[in-house]
């Protein structure tokens, strides 16, 4: 049997399946100047077979990232030259692509890391423990409920998410409002911040390196105004001065277990002697 040689002409529905096109997107093309169909006597648009070679080549080069503006440049003075140009930058796309992708799959290696270790870190003792200095970006806001304290979170994360793209992977920590937990008050904030990797610039303030008095606790916030002010009378009995704001932050949350049991939270306060 002879094979059927393909039809010089098709018509804009046939394009649009062959090619998985809409045939919003063939119309937008033409109004481009990029892809132009013939006109019929009936004004259907027809499409001839050099039109699919450049139907094909634009769909190659959709899909490796290009905008039509690029695409219509190059197909308006094709050559080999061109198509180099164009295949080497795609080339360095797909290189920072895989250079971001590795960074994303360390920052979750690093917070897996940091769950195992805060499941096996013991809660309640007390120690004083030498900490780097930490460059974080902050929201200042006066939180009392949990509800404040997720929603500060989410609008700070949108604003720096060049900084910190991806919140599961953000070592999140918020200021205690130490006046207020003195009082007799639980669980109240003064500002909610991320650590940034120390690297960058980026940032709205530093934690200094320093000594910190440390603690651990297992469960909800609610412990922490009777935490805070086991920490304050270990410093007292242990002539240890308070010289910074107690700092809560969050090793396992509600970003990794619905269940308040599971969370871990270490509170530090910087102290000289």
């Amino acid at each position: 049997m002879e094979n059927a040689r393909p039809k010089q002409t098709y018509r804009i529905g046939e394009v649009s399946k062959l090619f998985d096109i809409g045939a919003d997107s063939l119309r937008y093309y033409e109004r481009l100047g990029i892809v132009i169909p013939h006109r019929a006597s009936n004004g259907y648009r027809v499409y001839s077979l050099k039109d699919l070679y450049k139907l094909s080549i634009i769909k190659d080069l959709r899909g490796l990232g290009f905008s039509m503006k690029q695409i219509g440049s190059y197909l308006h003075d094709q050559n080999v030259q061109k198509t180099k140009a164009m295949l080497d930058e795609e080339r360095r796309i797909i290189d920072r692509e895989l250079e971001r992708l590795e960074s994303r799959k360390q920052a979750l290696v690093h917070r897996m890391d940091v769950i195992d270790a805060a499941r096996r870190m013991s809660v309640g003792s007390i120690a004083v423990e030498a900490r780097p200095q930490r460059r974080c970006v902050e929201a200042d806001a006066h939180l009392e409920l949990d509800e404040e304290m997720d929603y500060v979170i989410q609008a700070l994360h949108r604003v720096s998410a060049d900084v910190m793209p991806h919140l599961m992977t953000v070592e999140i920590g918020a200021v205690l409002s130490l006046p207020e937990i003195a009082s007799g008050a639980t669980n109240v904030y003064d500002g909610v911040f991320f650590v940034v990797n120390e690297a960058r610039e980026d940032g709205t303030f530093v934690i200094p390196a320093g000594q910190y008095l440390t603690t651990r606790y297992r469960g909800p916030y609610e412990q922490n105004g009777r935490i805070l002010t086991d920490l304050i009378a270990y410093a007292e009995r242990n002539g240890l001065d308070l010289c910074g704001k107690p700092l809560e932050f969050y090793e396992i949350d509600n970003r990794d277990t619905a269940d308040e049991t599971e969370f871990v939270t270490r509170i530090e306060i910087q102290v000289s002697k």
